[in-house]
């Protein structure tokens, strides 16, 4: 659930530049990427706590998968040498 957090958060942190934007009448693809560049720039110095939690979900993740690989690894290994 962090992970989704953190990716809505930095959703609207976007939305909310390019909104500005917007109402400024700029709307090329400049503004897109302004408003991308800004909102990293405030996501990644305003979010530190979400990013971490959202990481540490991630691995979470990343490590349960890995072990389930390991683990039919090792079941293929013994079905080939015929144990």
């Amino acid at each position: 659930m962090q992970v989704l957090a953190y990716w809505l958060v930095r959703t609207a942190i976007f939305l909310g530049f390019y909104a500005v934007l917007w109402v400024l009448n700029w709307f090329d693809i400049w503004a897109v990427v302004l408003a991308f560049i800004l909102g990293w720039a405030v996501s990644y110095a305003a979010l530190p706590g979400m990013r971490v939690r959202a990481a540490e979900q991630m691995d979470g993740w990343i490590s349960r998968s890995r072990r389930g690989i390991e683990s039919d690894e090792a079941v293929e290994d013994s079905e080939t040498k015929g144990e």
